[in-house]
Parts: structure tokens; C-alpha cells; sequence
């Protein structure tokens, strides 16, 4: 019989497995084209367009928002949470990505629907490239 330790060491090693990586890579994240549409009043990001993308990592679905530059290359990502404060510790000197904001509250009222179409996007299988609007 094992000892107590060494069953919850393969628990929680079993455990972590189920729970996709640490540090996703290229090949685990799944993107959908998104932009703003013409006269859309809630878009959150300065960025008239770009990538929503979402990875699993230990057992959480991490959203982010890639925004595609005038030049039309892809800027640096932004991570997306309904967690305003794990939000801006992630994205520190990237709050320049989002429109301006008259409080917390439509901050978060902008970016919900994208977080839940994020984490809908992290249920498609790793690698997936959606068209726009399928989510």
C-alpha cells in the first residue's frame, strides 16, 4: 500500500495532467478573427480589429485579445478576465489596449461578452482557426 505522501504526489500529478499545461504553446490555442462593427457603441479596444484567442492551462481557459496594429501586423496580446485585478497585474503597460472606460463596472460590462466567447472558443479542439462571428 502506498504512503499517504506518495498518493496524493500521483493525485496531484494525475491531476495536473488532466489539466492541459503550464505554459500553453503555439499549437494549443485557438483563434477567431473578431472586429468592431460599424456603429458598435460597447467594442472595449482601441483596435478597430484583431484576434480573440484562448488556451487551456491548468484547468482555467485563458482568453486574450491581439490587436491588430494600423501598420495591420499583430501588436502584443492582452489577457482578458473577468478578474479586473489578475487582469491588470497580467497586463501591466498594456492599458493603452482598451478604449476609454468611465469606471470598473463598463470595463466589465464591455469585456464580458468577449471572455465568454473566449472561453467558448477554448472548448473547440487545440489549433482551431474559426471564421469570424461563428461563436
Amino acid at each position: 500500500m502506498k504512503k499517504p505522501a506518495a498518493l496524493l504526489a500521483a493525485v496531484c500529478m494525475a491531476s495536473a495532467a488532466d489539466a492541459g499545461p503550464v505554459v500553453p504553446e503555439a499549437g494549443d490555442f485557438r483563434v477567431q478573427a473578431i472586429r468592431k462593427v460599424q456603429g458598435e457603441d460597447n467594442w472595449p479596444f482601441l483596435a478597430e480589429e484583431g484576434f480573440l484567442m484562448c488556451a487551456p492551462s491548468l484547468g482555467q481557459k485563458l482568453v486574450y485579445f491581439v490587436p491588430k496594429g494600423a501598420d495591420g501586423e499583430n501588436e502584443y496580446p492582452v489577457a482578458l478576465d473577468s478578474n479586473l485585478m489578475s487582469m491588470a497585474v497580467v497586463n501591466i503597460g498594456r492599458g493603452n489596449a482598451f478604449r476609454p472606460y468611465a469606471n470598473f463596472e463598463d470595463l466589465t460590462n464591455r469585456l464580458s461578452p468577449y471572455i465568454t466567447m473566449g472561453k467558448r472558443l477554448c472548448d473547440q479542439p487545440a489549433g482551431t482557426v474559426i471564421p469570424e462571428s461563428s461563436l
